[in-house]
């Protein structure tokens, strides 16, 4: 496996409309009985992986950087999928394999029974108690031995209860993570002091309707009231150690939010106005691909 090249990279601009094209095609082109390359080899198809963790059959989906130079290794986004999701599900919705051609490598996990144990949620992982968290560090374990990736430039981004996961693994496995993006999720699971955090974007609807912005609301589906967005952004940021008050700025119907000062990296809010629980209506892939491609593609 060859190492990363120290030259600095060049900032590059991102298409949304290449993007989701690009995530399509990939995905389309995506085999679940490809083999694997042969050892010393690296190979840019696109193809499910199945491996056992803590005696259970599990899986995710890979997609490999394809522009790495010959010393150069990729960064790792990993990709959550919502309650009810799949990873080829997720992977054309959240339109993110256009970073493929940035020099990130994409993996998507399969929740069990398409959901996970985020802590107070949720289904069959929840219920169970799948240590989805250790399934995580399985993933990631696995995909370095499939690419050439960078363990220092590591993201997980989750979207909706993928969100709720992705918190919890902040929270349980402080200073793992180079930068975590959460689009329409919580924390639900207990979040120590002291963490250190890495750079976290938190990207919510105003108007959502499953994941309250300064209170609680119950879905039945879920069978609790997710923790409001303001109570999950304190928390993080209290537990991180950030300033108490964050800079706040308005962007086009975006209210921004900037936590500084944090252990570890800072933490950002981005509230859309008017807008509610879903990728789509925030302009997710837009918003997370500009935020990967700054603070864990080309550092």
């Amino acid at each position: 496996m060859s190492h990363r090249s120290t030259a600095p990279r060049t900032q590059r601009t991102v298409l949304p409309a290449v993007l989701a094209g690009l995530a399509l095609l990939a995905t389309a082109c995506g085999s679940s009985s490809a083999a694997e390359p042969e050892a010393g080899t690296y190979s840019t198809e696109v193809r499910d992986v199945r491996l056992e963790v803590d005696g259970i059959d599990r899986s995710y989906l890979l997609q490999p950087a394809q522009v790495l130079g010959e010393e150069e290794r990729s960064a790792l986004v990993v990709v959550l999928h919502q309650e009810g999701g799949t990873p080829s599900g997720v992977a054309a919705e959240t339109a993110l394999a256009g970073l493929r051609q940035q020099g990130a490598t994409l993996a998507y996990p399969a929740g069990l029974d398409q959901s996970w144990d985020a802590g107070a949620c949720c289904g069959t992982p929840q219920a169970n108690g799948v240590d989805d968290v250790r399934f995580l560090e399985a993933v990631l374990e696995d995909v370095a031995k499939r690419a050439p990736v960078d363990p220092d430039r590591t993201a997980l981004v989750g979207y909706s209860s993928g969100g709720m996961l992705t918190y919890r693994y902040v929270c349980d496995r402080p200073g793992t993570l180079a930068a975590a993006v959460v689009v329409s999720g919580s924390l639900e699971s207990p979040c120590d002091d002291s963490i250190t955090t890495p750079d976290v974007l938190a990207l919510h609807g105003k108007a959502d309707g499953t994941i309250g912005f300064d209170r609680p609301k119950f879905i039945k589906a879920l069978g609790l009231a997710p923790r409001p967005v303001v109570s999950t952004l304190g928390i993080l940021t209290r537990s991180a150690g950030c300033d108490n008050d964050p800079k706040t700025s308005q962007v086009e119907g975006t209210e921004v939010r900037r936590w500084e000062g944090c252990r570890g990296g800072d933490v950002q809010a981005q509230i859309v106005t008017g807008k509610g629980h879903g990728w789509g209506k925030l302009d997710a892939s837009r918003r997370t691909s500009e935020f990967l491609l700054t603070h864990l593609i080309d550092r």
